[in-house]
């Protein structure tokens, strides 16, 4: 004989069954949405911020690509200084490689300037003692003139050729000293050149001071992330075994019910 009441049985503890499995599937789906949201903000969690540091010299910035804007230039000043001196020292280079004939006779004729006076007084003053003496308008064989006017006429030229080497000696020193200033111009430049990106330097070594604490930050904040999806996938896991666990349980007890209600019956 059919149990009528163990029929009733089976198909409320099977419709109890699917309606379980549907919540733990439906559960599930929720746990998974859950997990991606929280995956999704561990990402832009841990993602790089990008920082900064602040310096009287200016402002740099880190970008969360990680490109860097330093805020910072050379010193115009020390870059004027320096180009200032640079053409300064190529325009002596430049006068120490033209040629010292123009400027060995110029000191020549100055040189000159200054003796003939003086030797012109010594002339005059000889040609008057020869006249003085009687001796006014003897010639002689080599110089055309008395043996004082050869004199007069060896010292002029001994004046003219000390003077004439004096000048080349003296133009040779001056092209010598203006390729000394010039390198003397080259190196301030260069010195005030390399000066000028000292602002850059600095604070490009304040960056790597706070990049020291950059990079504690940024661990303790993955560390914390990590920490956080642990806990959340471990109680996320707790969840659904414990609710997989409750659904087995009831299960066991539709079918202790379902067993029950057939033992029951059979006693009639």
């Amino acid at each position: 004989m059919t149990n009528p009441v163990g029929q009733i049985a089976g198909i409320y503890s099977a419709y109890q069954g699917l309606k379980d499995a549907d919540s733990l599937e439906t559960y599930g789906s929720k746990i998974r949405s859950e997990l991606d949201v929280m995956g999704d903000n561990l990402n832009k969690g841990s993602a790089f911020k990008g920082y900064g540091v602040t310096s009287n010299l200016g402002n740099t910035t880190v970008g969360v690509d990680g490109s860097v804007n330093l805020g910072v230039g050379q010193n115009q000043g020390m870059m004027n200084a320096s180009n200032a001196y640079m053409n300064a020292g190529q325009n002596f280079m430049n006068q120490s490689m033209q040629s010292t004939a123009g400027r060995e006779q110029s000191i020549y004729d100055r040189s000159m300037a200054m003796q003939n006076p003086q030797l012109n007084r010594a002339q005059a003053a000889q040609q008057a003692r020869e006249y003085a003496m009687g001796r006014g308008g003897v010639r002689g064989s080599q110089f055309g003139g008395t043996a004082e006017d050869a004199a007069m006429a060896r010292a002029r030229a001994e004046a003219s050729n000390t003077a004439s080497f004096g000048a080349m000696q003296q133009a040779q020193q001056e092209q010598m000293q203006q390729a000394n200033i010039a390198n003397m111009y080259n190196t301030a430049g260069q010195a005030n050149y390399q000066t000028s990106f000292l602002p850059m330097q600095q604070q490009m070594a304040l960056m790597q001071q706070a990049q020291h604490g950059v990079d504690a930050s940024q661990t303790g904040q993955l560390t914390g992330l990590q920490y956080m999806a642990q806990l959340g996938l471990g109680g996320a896991q707790v969840d659904v075994n414990a609710r997989k666990a409750a659904s087995e349980l009831k299960g066991n007890i539709y079918d202790s019910i379902l067993d029950n209600t057939k033992s029951i019956f059979d006693l009639f």
